[in-house]
């Protein structure tokens, strides 16, 4: 399994590895949304810059969009930021955030785990009760 789901206090990391698959990659997205703690997370990060290669097809992204927006009408305000430094975290980005997929969580693209982790951090800030918008 080339992932790794590690839940943190308020969120999650799914950090992919290796060679990706578009199963693989549905499967993370399911085990997280079907998780009982879904309903308690602000945050997912998609971690997929250890990702060597990949056979993610178009079938693939449109199951993992489709898991997405279901999961955002469940929870709309989670955040969700992707980390990557090239295929196939790139094209995956580009196509979520197409108008077919705008329904699902909002995506922010990051290179580095650590840029990502800074963002949510002053995100999270920022929506909390009593905290200038």
């Amino acid at each position: 399994m080339p992932y790794t789901i590690i839940w943190e206090p308020g969120g999650v990391l799914k950090r992919f590895h290796g060679f990706l698959t578009g199963p693989e990659l549905v499967a993370a997205a399911q085990a997280v949304a079907g998780d009982r703690r879904f309903d308690e997370l602000r945050y997912i990060i998609n971690d997929l810059s250890e990702v060597d290669g990949s056979s993610i097809d178009a079938s693939a992204i449109e199951d993992y969009a489709s898991m997405r927006i279901g999961a955002a009408y469940s929870r709309k305000d989670i955040l969700s930021p992707f980390v990557f430094a090239g295929e196939p975290g790139a094209t995956l980005v580009a196509l979520l955030q197409t108008r077919d997929y705008a329904n699902a969580h909002p995506i922010r693209a990051f290179a580095a785990l650590g840029e990502a982790r800074h963002w949510l951090e002053a995100e999270l800030l920022r929506r909390e009760p009593g905290q200038a918008r």
